[in-house]
Parts: C-alpha cells; sequence; structure tokens
C-alpha cells in the first residue's frame, strides 16, 4: 500500500475522579471480547505431523487435497514437546493443520490471521496457497488473508514450523541456555476489521503539578480507494466513570494518519507495586454514529525515570528486588493455565518480589497479570551469548541487527502499553565489548529510544561492566557476577568460604562500578544452584544456596548509590539438551521447575522484607 502519513494533534481536560475496578479475577481479554471487531480462536481441529527427514514440502503436505486425516490430533496453543515424551527436546520439523469454518469469517470484512508465538521458523499456506512466511519465534506475525479465503466453504489452514537453532539468527548462537519449545506456543486468531481500522493505539504518561498528562496515539488505515471522513473517539475509564472525546479525520484513498489526543486527568491514583491501579484505554472509529473499529488495553498511570544514581518511579526512587524467570513451569513448558500462573505469582509476591527479568519477550496475557499484580519488569530482546568464544562457536557480525532490530520494533509495538515494563534490555552476555558488538548495541538503544521515550533502556554485560563503553548511552548500568561459583576468582566448597570469595569480592566491585559511573546501577544476575533434599554446609545443597544468597544481597544493600539486585533465579528450569554436561537441568531456583519450595526462598522473604504464606 502506497500511504501518505498525516498528523493531528487535539487537546482535551479530562475530570479526575475516574476509577477501575482492580479485581483479581478480572481478565484482560473481557474488553477486548465486547470490541466490534469480528475475533476468532483456531482452538479446535488441529492436526500435527513430524517431518524428522525433512520431506513434507517436497511432497506437498500443503497442498489442498492433501490427506491429513492421520495425522495426530493436538492441543494448539502447547509445545509439541509437551505431546510425547518422546518429543521432549525435539528440534526439527513438525507440521500443523486446521479447518478456518465459514462463520469464522466476514467476507465483507478485512481479515487477518495472527499468530502470538510460533517457535520458531514458520511457513504458511490456505488452501494449498502460499501465504508467507516468519523468522523469528518469541514475537507474533500476521498476515492479510482476505483474498485467499473462500466465502461458504471450509478453508484449510497447513503451517510448518522448523525450531532448529542457526546461528545467524536471534539468540545469536547454536549454544543456547534454554529450551527452544518447538510448535505453535500462544493464540492463533482471526480478526475482521472493515477495510478502514486503527492499526496500532499508543498511551504515554508524564506527571506533573499532581495531574497526569496521557498521550494517546492512534494510526489509522484507509485501505479502501475512496476519500472518506470518520471519527475517531478516545475513550479512557475507570469503573463507571468515563470520559470520550470525538475528533473528526479526514482520509484520502490508500491514507495512514496518525493522531494525537492529550487529555489530563487531575489527582490520578497511579500504578506502583503497591498500587496497582489500571485504567482502560479504547480507540474508536464512527462513522454516522455507528462504531466500526475498535481496539482497547488496560494501561496504567506511571513515570520510569534517572536522577543521578537512583531509580525513580513516579519520582520517587525504587530499589530493585528482583527474580530472573523462565516462563515455563514442569512438564507443561510454557502455556500454563491461568490459575496456576495467579497463585505462582501471589507467591511471588507474598516474599517481597517487586521485579521480573526474562531473557525474551512473553506472552502478553502474562504481562496483563503483572499489570495486575504491580511486578515491575525488565523485558530483553533474546540477543543471547553472541558472539565471543565461551563456546566454541564465534560468529560476531552487525548482520545480527537485521533480526535484533526487528525484533526489538515488535517487542515495543506489541507490549508498550504495560505499566509493569519499566526497562527494555538489548541483550544479555554477549560480545558487547568489541567493535562490532558495541555498534550492534548502540543501534539498538538509540532505536529504543525512538521508538519509546517513556522507559529506561539498557544491555546485561557478563562480570566487568566497565568494558563495555555503550554503557554511556544506557540509563542504566547492569550486569550479572557470581563470585565464588563460576570462573575467574576462587570457588566456594563450604558455606564457610562464602564470606571470603563471594560477599567481599561482590562488596568491593561495586564500590569499583559506583565510582566509574555516575548513572544507576544493579546487579541483573546473581545465585547459585542448589538440589532440592539436599542438606548440609556443602554446594549444591539447599542451605549453601540460602546463605549465599543472602550474603550477597547483604553486599548490594550495603553498597552506596546502587539500585538493587535480581536473583538467578525464581525457578529451577530445564536446559537446552546440548548445555550442560552432568544434566539438562538448571538448579538455581529457590522453587523447583514444578514450583516446590527450597530453603532459599525462606532466604529471599528475609532478604525482600517479605514473607511466606501461613501452611
Amino acid at each position: 500500500m502506497n500511504s501518505v502519513c498525516r498528523l493531528i494533534i487535539i487537546s482535551v481536560i479530562v475530570f479526575s475522579g475516574c476509577q477501575v475496578n482492580n479485581q483479581s479475577g478480572a481478565k484482560h481479554e473481557t474488553e477486548k471480547d465486547q470490541s466490534i471487531r469480528k475475533a476468532v480462536t483456531l482452538s479446535d481441529n488441529w492436526r500435527f505431523q513430524i517431518d524428522i527427514r525433512n520431506i513434507g514440502e517436497e511432497e506437498g503436505w500443503f497442498r489442498d487435497g492433501f490427506d491429513r486425516n492421520s495425522w495426530g490430533e493436538q492441543t494448539v496453543p502447547q509445545a509439541w514437546d509437551c505431546y510425547e515424551t518422546a518429543l521432549w527436546g525435539y528440534e526439527g520439523i513438525g507440521w500443523y493443520s486446521t479447518t478456518i469454518n465459514p462463520e469464522d469469517f466476514d467476507p465483507g470484512k478485512r481479515t487477518v490471521v495472527e499468530f502470538g508465538r510460533v517457535m520458531f521458523y514458520s511457513k504458511l499456506w490456505i488452501n494449498g496457497e502460499y501465504i508467507g512466511e516468519n523468522i523469528g519465534g518469541y514475537l507474533p506475525f500476521s498476515f492479510d488473508i482476505t483474498k485467499y479465503l473462500k466465502p461458504g466453504q471450509e478453508n484449510s489452514l497447513v503451517v510448518r514450523v522448523d525450531n532448529k537453532p542457526r546461528m545467524e539468527w536471534l539468540p545469536g548462537g547454536k549454544q543456547i541456555e534454554w529450551i527452544q519449545y518447538g510448535g505453535i506456543l500462544e493464540p492463533v486468531k482471526l480478526t475482521g476489521t472493515t477495510l478502514t481500522y486503527i492499526d496500532d493505539f499508543t498511551v504515554q504518561t508524564d506527571l506533573a503539578d499532581g495531574k497526569a498528562r496521557l498521550n494517546c496515539i492512534a494510526s489509522v488505515v484507509n485501505e479502501t480507494g475512496a476519500t472518506t471522513e470518520m471519527n475517531l473517539e478516545i475513550e479512557i475509564a475507570r469503573g463507571n466513570n468515563v470520559v470520550k472525546k470525538d475528533v473528526r479525520l479526514h482520509y484520502n484513498a490508500n491514507d495512514s494518519i496518525t493522531a494525537r489526543v492529550e487529555i489530563e486527568i487531575d489527582h490520578p491514583e497511579l500504578w506502583s507495586p503497591e498500587t496497582p491501579v489500571l485504567y482502560t484505554a479504547k480507540a474508536r472509529l464512527k462513522n454516522d454514529g455507528s462504531v466500526t473499529d475498535e481496539v482497547c488495553d488496560r494501561i496504567g498511570l506511571r513515570t520510569i525515570r534517572t536522577e543521578g544514581t537512583s531509580i525513580l518511579l513516579n519520582g520517587k526512587p525504587i530499589k530493585i528486588k528482583g527474580v530472573n524467570r523462565y516462563d515455563e513451569y514442569g512438564r507443561m513448558g510454557p502455556t500454563v493455565p491461568e490459575e496456576t500462573l495467579r497463585a505462582e505469582l501471589e507467591l511471588m509476591k507474598s516474599v517481597g518480589i517487586n521485579t521480573i527479568r526474562v531473557h525474551y519477550p512473553q506472552s502478553p496475557d502474562l504481562i496483563s497479570l503483572y499489570d495486575e499484580y504491580g511486578f515491575m519488569m525488565m523485558e530483553e530482546v533474546p540477543l543471547n551469548w553472541w558472539g565471543g568464544d565461551t563456546w566454541g562457536e564465534v560468529q560476531e557480525s552487525p548482520d545480527i541487527l537485521d533480526f535484533a532490530k526487528p525484533a526489538l520494533r515488535k517487542m515495543i509495538r506489541r507490549d508498550k502499553n504495560h505499566p509493569s515494563i519499566v526497562i527494555w534490555s538489548m541483550a544479555n552476555e554477549s560480545a558487547t565489548s568489541t567493535e562490532p558488538g558495541i555498534t550492534v548495541v548502540r543501534e539498538l538503544i538509540r532505536l529504543a529510544k525512538s521508538l519509546d521515550t517513556t522507559r529506561l533502556v539498557t544491555f546485561v554485560s557478563a562480570r566487568d561492566p566497565r568494558k563495555h563503553p555503550a554503557f554511556d548511552e544506557a540509563d542504566v548500568v547492569c550486569f550479572n557476577k557470581y563470585n565464588g561459583i563460576s570462573r575467574g576468582g576462587r570457588i566456594c566448597e563450604h558455606i564457610a568460604d562464602i564470606d571470603s570469595f563471594a560477599y567481599k569480592p561482590t562488596a568491593e566491585e561495586l564500590t569499583l562500578y559506583r565510582q566509574y559511573y555516575s548513572k544507576p546501577i544493579f546487579m541483573t544476575e546473581f545465585g547459585c544452584q542448589s538440589i532440592k533434599n539436599m542438606h548440609g554446609d556443602v554446594y549444591y545443597t539447599e542451605e549453601f544456596q540460602a546463605a549465599y544468597i543472602e550474603k550477597v544481597w547483604k553486599a548490594i544493600q550495603e553498597s552506596e548509590g546502587i539500585s538493587g539486585g535480581i536473583l538467578w533465579s525464581w525457578a529451577d528450569y530445564y536446559h537446552r539438551k546440548y548445555f550442560i554436561n552432568y544434566a539438562v537441568y538448571g538448579p538455581y531456583g529457590v522453587v523447583t521447575v514444578d514450583r516446590q519450595l527450597k530453603k532459599g526462598l525462606e532466604a529471599l522473604a528475609r532478604m525482600y522484607g517479605g514473607s511466606l504464606p501461613q501452611k
């Protein structure tokens, strides 16, 4: 589409006293389900076939009329690792098929199929016709399939998925720490809109003089060949208190407009870990009073910025008390029932955790729970262990930006309205001390800041952050350090060693880094392994882990000007099968992979000022 982008700005003063009921049982999809858009989740009639020999394309498994009735019936979304024990950790090719029924779409509307997360390389066919492909497993992709659908009959949808890692793709190397669960991991949805529709909706918050000023930005697309006019209505609400503002927009044929509406709220109720207040924001297109398109999101009014060596949330200094977390839960993989997640988040909240860090973009439904429970979040581009020679495979080229930049754009576009996300991270433990690495991370930082001015931007180094010059453009300095348990220093064998080999080196290094940088610093990883039901004073016991993390946290707490730390990790996790020699398992958690409690959780509650629930 050849389009022209135009900008319209309107200001409106909004009354104070809006309220939203923030009940723990509310679902993020509730408002969206009431939208004028036709939305269908393709959850039934899925079939799956493994393709170990990679013969499916050659034999035409995608063709219209090809017999797929013998393929296994499977649940979508769900990692194929969970279908059968024999598929656990499978890296290869699998095929999916389902049916789009006539009632699933309106022939008079534009129909888009959206995949939330497919791991990792996908190809798509409808009725045997090739639609397109997507490289990247952590973020959504979509196709306009209007012209491929046949009204009044069943339409076949076939997807080929390949989750074999490649060095030139993200995370940036063959050696990957976590399991890249295969298959379709989030819902597949059909969305029907008119040919004039809202393509994107952003709400940004600024606080000043006891007021919240909201910058509401709606991108509207007209794909018709005709000139038209419509009203754009913006609505901000809490509970029964609602404000609406109509703006008249004029579209030329194949025109794209970005409209900004500035809203001011007196005495706003702010989002924070202590008070995770949520508002509802809607954007609607109206033609002669009738709603033709609508998008909706939950938002929180809050700001995050730095001042000197402090991180300020809503203008007040905060201390990061965090955990790293993978989105897997036992043998369920990354597809976990909501009630299970809620129980876990309530436990995390009770022990005093206020921040969650992840190595790759998360499910938007999970992030919505973080919004609701009041967790701050550090979301990361999945650029991990790229470059360097740690694993004997060196491939360091700025060409990785061909994949990292689109991932960053998608992550910010999708997640920018979530109040829980306060930091965008560009990479983890990558070769960002070399010239190619410096170039890559600087370009990503600059791109992130151009896309979103309302959050902090950084990346994470391994060990000494002073060797990574691009921190001069980051808002905060983040580094991982495992004194006493990893290479580069004396190793702790017993609890008595922790003071000398972990606590003291950590305290000394934090002092050096604080003197070197005049901006906020915090540790994004610290911790050690423990195996449940192993006891004593030696490494890998529950008692050793509890003593170790408390000592390192003590060093963080006592270091003036350090903004906190993030424990590695909340839960044990499964390693990719080629990662480690002794087991395909990372026992760094204070709970096990299926969430049994360890003694380290008691230590974490003491560290973070929380408590464990009464048994």
